[in-house]
């Protein structure tokens, strides 16, 4: 029987972790610390919070990525962490499948207020009224009424043997059971349930699986060569990162390691650190209304949120301004499996993006984010 990964925190969903950047105030506006000293900043920080390893990389537009690893693979054993392992990046998924959802608007397949009855006609027929309305805008903002977890419980009791996409299918199925928590558009209720329907209308609109489509539409214009989704096989235990509990002990090889894949679409993508800046350099190319693999209108459209009662625009990112009335946007997402942490900022105003990130769950959220302060010198701190 698999059991339930959790993390605890103030603002997470009970299979993955998300929350607002941890950012502390300080003056300056810019990277506190530069590519040369990177290594001893996460050396230090390592070593202050017993974490076994911890990952960097910083990118301004048009540069190549500055990475930087310290720490081992495994703790209690010799392996090094490298530039070259793969790091899971948790929750950190989820604006893969927003660029996903934003590409299909881009070629008319499907618009940010198509409800869900249109997009599922045969399921939606046993769905109540509101749950018919909800959009790709209401799951994108979690801002749709369904709970965080809901039928996706069914899929962390027992192993399924199906695909993916047939996990997806099924559970959009399923949907007939849920009860909406509040009426769409009303309340923000962070839903990884809500990010595996988004996987499942990227399977149904774009006319392919949502793992081919990343594949296709994103890695490869963006140049992401080395990337998976889930943990690493079992013969690959320490040619990568090793997923540590709190506590900081290893999880047991024959234990549960990650999500079931139909999380796949809510926060199951690994890849080394230089790929995900590659990724982090196109949104910072799209936010700054530079020539990236969205339409300028549909770029400008996606840090936009429809329903301010949600932290999170269109893009999945968490949008924020160091002071009341900048016009300054930073982008933020932190993402957690509890085995795992990611933290990111994108920065516009300064050109500037960067992402920590951890083989450990728990002290680690600390770790990252301490680097993190270092690494961007705001002026303010968003609201939590």
């Amino acid at each position: 029987m698999r059991r339930l990964l959790s993390a605890c925190c103030s603002s997470i969903g009970p299979l993955l972790l998300v929350s607002l950047p941890v950012i502390g105030q300080a003056g300056g506006d810019s990277p506190g610390v530069t590519p040369e000293n990177l290594p001893a900043l996460l050396e230090k920080t390592r070593a202050k919070h017993d974490v076994p390893a911890l990952a960097a990389g910083i990118i301004r537009e048009g540069d190549k990525p500055h990475v930087a690893v310290v720490g081992v693979r495994k703790r209690g054993k010799d392996a090094l962490a490298t530039a070259d392992d793969q790091w899971h990046l948790g929750s950190n998924t989820k604006p893969f499948t927003a660029l996903l959802i934003a590409l299909l608007v881009d070629q008319g397949r499907l618009d940010w207020d198509t409800p869900l009855e249109d997009i599922f006609p045969g399921d939606a027929e046993k769905w109540c009224a509101d749950l018919k309305s909800i959009t790709p805008a209401h799951l994108l903002t979690h801002t749709s009424g369904l709970p965080p977890t809901g039928p996706l419980l069914a899929f962390l009791i027992g192993r399924s043997q199906a695909t993916p996409v047939q996990d997806r299918e099924k559970l959009v199925k399923s949907l007939a059971l849920v009860k909406l928590r509040t009426k769409p558009g009303e309340k923000y209720l962070y839903s990884n349930l809500g990010y595996v329907v988004l996987g499942a209308i990227v399977d149904r609109r774009g006319e392919a699986s949502w793992e081919e489509q990343l594949e296709k539409k994103v890695f490869q214009p963006l140049e992401i060569k080395r990337w998976g989704v889930g943990p690493m096989e079992r013969e690959e235990a320490l040619a990568h990162p090793w997923p540590h509990q709190s506590s900081g002990k290893p999880v047991p090889a024959e234990g549960v390691r990650d999500n079931p894949p139909v999380l796949n679409s809510a926060g199951r993508i690994r890849m080394t650190v230089a790929d995900y800046t590659r990724f982090l350099a196109e949104i910072l190319n799209l936010a700054r209304g530079d020539k990236g693999l969205l339409k300028p209108a549909t770029a400008q459209r996606v840090f936009t949120n429809p329903y301010p009662v949600s932290p999170h625009s269109l893009s999945a990112w968490v949008g924020f301004r160091k002071r009341q009335g900048d016009k300054g946007l930073t982008l933020g997402h932190d993402g957690s499996n509890s085995f795992n942490y990611c933290t990111a900022l994108v920065v516009p105003d300064q050109n500037l993006a960067f992402c920590v990130l951890s083989n450990q769950g728990g002290p680690a959220a600390e770790a990252c984010h301490e680097v993190q302060k270092e690494l961007w010198c705001p002026t303010g701190s968003p609201k939590e």
